[in-house]
């Protein structure tokens, strides 16, 4: 390192929100990441959800330009080995590897920095300032908490009361399909 090169610091683990925290999902980052980044993508999260009687394990991933079907059958097999191996959940499971969607789950802080000005809807695991749920504009990230810019007003949301966020997508409206010509 020259003289006049400043010491990089390491880059700081992202503040996880909501479900992101507990322990199977933190067992599947673990066990995934290192695998789906080999492949050139980008691990967004994981949710365990349920399906009527079945438990469903959705991994989300991403790549510049837009995951495509092909990318997610590569990566299947691969993270379900791993997964295997790591076995970090306990009863019989359904795996699906898919795209985080038009409304994409929003898992850590550095989500919402991603996303500043995108509208998004905010789930939250208790109240704060009166509510559970806020619809608004993603402003800056502070600290441990994200902007919210509402129609009733701008709110400081605590990171750590985050239950469950996505980006609010709206369709276009007119009935025309978005690309196609009247």
């Amino acid at each position: 390192m020259s003289e006049n090169a400043l010491p990089t610091e390491p880059p700081t683990e992202p503040t996880l929100i909501g479900s992101a925290r507990r322990a199977v999902q933190a067992r599947v980052r673990q066990a995934i990441t290192p695998i789906v980044e080999g492949l050139g993508l980008e691990f967004v999260g994981v949710e365990l959800a349920r399906d009527g009687s079945r438990q469903v394990l959705w991994v989300f991933l991403d790549v510049e330009g837009g995951l495509t079907l092909d990318d997610c059958a590569r990566a299947h097999p691969e993270i379900s080995a791993a997964l295997d191996v790591e076995d970090p959940i306990a009863e019989a499971y359904e795996l699906r590897v898919s795209s985080p969607g038009l409304d994409r789950p929003l898992m850590s802080d550095r989500d919402f920095a991603r996303y500043v000005g995108r509208e998004a809807v905010v789930q939250l695991s208790e109240p704060h300032e009166g509510r559970r749920k806020f619809t608004g504009r993603i402003g800056p990230v502070t600290g441990d908490a994200v902007e919210l810019a509402c129609q009733d007003g701008t709110f400081a949301v605590p990171l750590e009361k985050i239950g469950k966020a996505r980006l609010k997508f709206d369709m276009p409206q007119g009935g025309q399909k978005p690309g196609k010509k009247p």
